[in-house]
């Protein structure tokens, strides 16, 4: 099986594929995971932002003396 019809089955078949993985990602059974997994994300973000400051308040206060 070779030209136009390979091309035309893979098309169907990488179509098929992403239409499946975007309704698994859009399934209200994953919707807990996914706010779950967005929230630690902000939260890692928050931490790793007030480090940064306490460092720079730190390190300018070193830099003062």
């Amino acid at each position: 099986m070779g030209g136009p019809g390979f091309h035309a089955w893979y098309t169907v078949v990488v179509f098929g594929i992403i239409i499946l993985v975007i309704l698994w990602a859009y399934r209200p059974k994953n919707k807990d995971r996914f706010d779950s997994i967005a929230k630690s994300v902000v939260e890692d973000d928050k931490s790793d932002s007030r480090s940064t400051k306490e460092h720079g308040q730190k390190q300018e206060s070193k830099n003062n003396e």
